[in-house]
Parts: C-alpha cells; structure tokens; sequence
C-alpha cells in the first residue's frame, strides 16, 4: 500500500495534503457552483431582454411592469418598483409596484410620484449615483425617514440608478431577498436596467417619429381642407353680399346674415389656427406640468359661459374645496371646449342646463379626480360618438369631423395621463343630452 514504510511526520504529511487537495476541491466545486449561477442568470436576463424586442406593440406602461417583474425574479426578490425623473430631475414618477409589493403593502392612496428631495434612502442612488444594499433593514443609516402606516416590512433593499450618459434617469429598488444582496445582484439589476432603458428609449423615439408624421399629415390636411372650406364659405356669402349691393345699392336687415355667416366662420378659421398654436406647443413641451387646482379651472370656464347674451344658460356646480392634478395652462382648453360646444350645438331658443361635479374615485389602485359635464341638448348619435376625439385618426380625417376642438381635448388628457369619453346623459336615448367624463390622476399640493 501507499502508506507502507511511511514514517508518521510523512503520514501526516500525506493526510495534510489530501486534506489540502479535498479543500480545493470543496472551493473548485463552490466556485463552479457560483459560476454555473451566474451562467443561469446572465441566460434569464438575457431571455428577459429577448422579450422585451418583441414588445413592439406594448406601451411603456407595460414593458416596464414586464421588465419589473423580472427584476424580481433575477435577484429573488419579493417586491419592488421602478421610477423614472422628471425633466427637471425633482420628482420621480413611478411607473410600478410589482405584483406581490401591492398585494402586500396597505398604504392608503399608494403614491404615483415622490419629491427627490424628501425620499430619503428611496432617493440615495440618484444622489450619490452609486447602487445601494443594506442587508439589514434594522440598522440606522442617515438616509431612512420611516415608513407610512401600512407599508412592507424590509429586511433587506437593494437600489441602483439608471443612466442615460451621466444623468441618472430612473431608479429601480427591490427588497426582502431571502438572502444577503451582494455585487451579483448589483450587476445582473444594472445591466437588466440598462438595457430596459434602452428599449423605452428607442420606443419613445419611434413613437415621436410615427406621432411627428401624424402631425405633419393634420396640419396638411388641415391647411388643404379646412380652412380652406371655411374660406370658400365665407367668400360665397361675401359675394352673395356684393351682388346685393350692386343689385339694389344697399343691404338691409334681412341681409344681415350675409356678414354675420362670414364673420362666423372666419372666427372659426381663426380659433382653429389658435388651436393647432396650441397643440404645437403642447407637443413641442413647451409647456410644462404642473400641480393646478382643476376645480378652480372650471370655476373660471363657468364665469365665462354664464352669462351669453341672448342665451338663458344654467350650469350647476358641486365644486370640493380643491381638486389637485399634474397638468399645464392649456388645462382651461379641455373644458372650455367641452362647455362651448354645449353653447354652440344646442338651440338658442331653448333653455340650456349644464350640470358640473369633480368626485375624488380610486380606480386601478390609484386616484384620480373625475370631472362629469352633462347637458340637455340635442346629444350625440353613437357613430359620431366614435368620431368626436378622432381627428388626429387617419381613418376620420375626410369625414365630416372638424376642427381640432375635442381632438385638442383628448390630445391633453392623454398627456395628463388621464381619460376621456362620452356618453348618453339618459342611457339609450342620445337625444336627452350629452354627458363628458374625464379622470385625471391626483397630485399632492406639496408639489406646488
């Protein structure tokens, strides 16, 4: 045997290096264990990424709730969110809880945005833009501020920044893995991160290209075929006027209608351009979000329609104290277009009634405030219903819908991140009356 003839300081010496070999075993094995998980995380973040390609049709809401889950998942998480900046890098809008962090956390009104300034440890990667663990929740640290009643317990947090070039753009946050977060958790969340940002990126950028075509072919088609109506309009009852004079030498007051029709619809003309100015700058950002009372808006637009001369208007208003939303200045546009339509399309020789409320709702786990204008006149058929809001449509742009005057509407809704639709004010009988009703997510007055 091996051992044969052996002295015991070489016996020893023998059992020292098997013992020194099966170590190096041991720790072969541990690191071909480590590098075999590392193989099988780098194979799941990349098959997430794969997917994320594909969404091509999927809005960014939804890639970044696809690309949130996986993030729970590569670092064996239990919850998490992410959150993007806002231009001017102040407030961070989240896009998401994941799926078990809002079955588990009991905050009332869970936020949609949060001041960077006052978000403590939540704001930590995008101040020192540097990723952030603490593997126990329980130690101090000079950037925790608490948790609101009703929030998860963390053991452990982990958080990183997002960049695009120097600029953290977004930050995404996990916690209460089973285990101690370390640099492989760090790695596979930055570069899953990265290359989810790049995606959203690269659909904002096709989305502007395919939004920037669209606009390009309404203004067109505005300048080809509305105006240029409404001027045609305007220039046969002007020579209607002209031959009358030429005719008899003087126009009476039975021929009033032949300026009064001119002046009408070269107003329109004029409201439209107005309206297209507005969508330009809408577009163009220049006009940035703010917190504006929405309930003291529509106080402004029911001064303005109140009180028409020759018309007997009534508008009834159940106004709250406040209503608080994330909107810009062209927020009066929504409802005074919704409100001057109910003026111009009903009949002057009939009382108007126009009925207001703004409701706090939650919906879809957050809040919003609803704005409901229902009125008596002659209401909306249901094929038009379909069309109201669809001029920036292709498929509407030859049809009888005109001008951009509820296009506008849900134009600024949407950038709102809000809702608009109709309905009938009585179900089923479109002829009672029109109802609007529009949702806008909530803000906070400390964002003013």
């Amino acid at each position: 045997m091996e051992f044969e003839g052996k002295s015991r300081g070489e016996l020893i010496q023998l059992i020292e290096d098997l013992e020194a070999q099966l170590l190096g075993l041991k720790d072969n094995a541990v690191k071909y264990k480590a590098s075999e998980e590392a193989l099988r995380l780098d194979e799941a973040r990349l098959e997430a990424l794969l997917k994320l390609t594909l969404m091509a049709d999927a809005s960014e809401q939804e890639i970044a709730d696809f690309a949130l889950e996986e993030t729970v998942k590569l670092t064996r998480s239990e919850v998490g969110w992410m959150g993007a900046l806002n231009d001017d890098d102040t407030v961070v809008l989240l896009y998401n809880f994941s799926s078990q962090a809002r079955k588990e956390c009991e905050v009332i009104g869970k936020p949609h945005s949060f001041l960077v300034k006052n978000a403590g440890i939540w704001a930590e990667p995008i101040f020192t833009k540097k990723p952030i663990i603490l593997n126990d929740y329980t130690t101090p640290h000079p950037g925790k501020r608490g948790f609101p009643k009703g929030h998860i317990p963390l053991k452990r947090f982990l958080a990183i920044p997002v960049f695009d070039g120097p600029r953290v753009v977004a930050v995404a946050e996990v916690g209460n893995k089973h285990t101690d977060y370390d640099y492989s958790d760090v790695r596979q969340l930055t570069l899953l991160m990265d290359g989810v940002w790049r995606v959203i990126l690269n659909k904002r950028a096709k989305d502007a290209l395919m939004e920037s075509k669209s606009q390009a072919e309404l203004y067109v088609d505005l300048m080809g075929h509305d105006i240029n109506n409404m001027n045609q309009i305007a220039l046969g009852f002007l020579e209607m006027a002209m031959e009358k004079l030429d005719r008899d030498g003087v126009l009476e007051a039975k021929d009033r209608y032949l300026l009064e029709k001119p002046v009408d619809t070269l107003n329109n003309s004029a409201s439209l351009i107005n309206n297209v100015k507005k969508l330009q700058n809408a577009r163009m950002g220049g006009l940035k979000n703010r917190v504006i009372d929405v309930c003291a808006v529509l106080g402004s637009v029911i001064e303005e329609f109140a009180h028409i001369p020759g018309r007997e208007i009534t508008i009834n208003y159940s106004q709250s104290e406040s209503c608080y939303v994330m909107a810009n200045d062209l927020l009066r546009d929504v409802f005074s277009n919704i409100v001057g339509n109910s003026v111009k399309h009903s009949s002057p020789d009939k009382p108007l009634i126009i009925d207001i409320q703004a409701i706090k709702v939650r919906a879809q786990d957050k809040d919003f405030y609803t704005i409901i204008l229902e009125d008596n006149g002659p209401g909306i058929s249901d094929p038009r219903k379909a069309e109201i809001f669809a001029r920036f449509d292709k498929k509407y742009r030859k049809t009888a819908v005109s001008g951009l005057g509820l296009g506008l509407v849900k134009t600024l809704v949407d950038d709102y991140g809000g809702k608009v639709w109709v309905e009938d004010r009585v179900k089923d009988d479109y002829s009672k009356g029109i109802r609007f009703v529009i949702m806008l997510p909530t803000a906070e007055k400390s964002l003013l």
